[in-house]
């Protein structure tokens, strides 16, 4: 009997996790252009570790990974630091690291943050890929979630809060930055993605650099090298100057946390 392709296993595994892969009411019509992509941001020889892990947000530490793929503590290290050069995968924590896929959007939002390192046919592949799966196929609809529920939310600046009802107090951009511990900055991937693709409609009104992680996402992202920390304050004034330009600040929809704030061009998250 064949065994299963492996990038077959992942999608479906991705198709578990939230968001999913598939339409809403079409659970396992996996778009095509998924495992095309897949196939050219990891590495064959290297899918088949990934799929022993589990999506964000359960996490695994190396002890229990190196058990599941049958290596030693450090070839299951080394596999890790592959995967997550690959950006597929993230990790929470420093003395005692532990693992997970990255979630559905942010396997097309990390690998922009890293184009300047990858061969230059392999950047403009990923990001016309991407750009196929995210625009073109409408997979921003599946990622954007239900009008119910969306994936993310809108945050008012704090002069626009009284008018805007649906959002309460604590969710505005000052009190999510001053809630964080650490604060990165780092290239927005959907700019840099039409960037290598030489179609990007806003370069003379927007900056690369427009989004920001907090937290665990933060301390990942510097110490990848794909963003830079800056202060609270630093952050506050930026997001008013993004505002005054015209973009929007969303994060992700979550009761409690947040590992991310967007600054982006609310067209872009338009569900007609």
């Amino acid at each position: 009997m064949l065994s299963e392709d492996p990038y077959e296993i992942l999608v479906k595994k991705l198709d578990t996790s939230v968001p999913r892969l598939s339409p809403a009411g079409q659970k396992g019509k996996i778009p095509n252009g998924w495992i095309d992509y897949l196939k050219v941001l990891i590495d064959s020889e290297d899918v088949k570790y990934l799929n022993k892990l589990n999506v964000v947000t359960n996490f695994l530490p190396l002890k229990r990974y190196a058990k599941k793929i049958q290596k030693s503590e450090d070839e299951a290290q080394q596999i890790l630091e592959r995967l997550i050069r690959q950006n597929c995968v993230t990790k929470i924590g420093s003395k005692d690291p532990k693992y997970a896929i990255h979630i559905t959007p942010l396997l097309h939002s990390f690998p922009p943050l890293s184009y300047h390192k990858y061969p230059k046919e392999k950047a403009k592949k990923l990001a016309e890929l991407s750009f196929k799966n995210m625009v073109d196929d409408d997979w921003y609809k599946v990622y954007s979630g239900s009008p119910e529920t969306p994936t993310l939310r809108v945050i008012p600046v704090q002069k626009s809060i009284e008018s805007t009802k649906m959002i309460l107090p604590y969710e505005n951009v000052s009190r999510i930055i001053d809630d964080a511990k650490i604060i990165a900055i780092t290239k927005c991937a959907c700019k840099t993605r039409t960037e290598t693709l030489g179609i990007r409609d806003c370069k003379e009104k927007f900056p690369l650099e427009t989004c920001f992680y907090m937290n665990h996402m933060a301390k990942f992202i510097i110490e990848r090298d794909l963003g830079h920390e800056i202060s609270k304050e630093e952050a506050k004034r930026l997001c008013k100057e993004f505002n005054q330009k015209g973009l929007v600040h969303t994060t992700e929809n979550f009761i409690e946390g947040t590992h991310s704030m967007l600054s982006i061009v609310v067209q872009v998250v338009v569900i007609h």
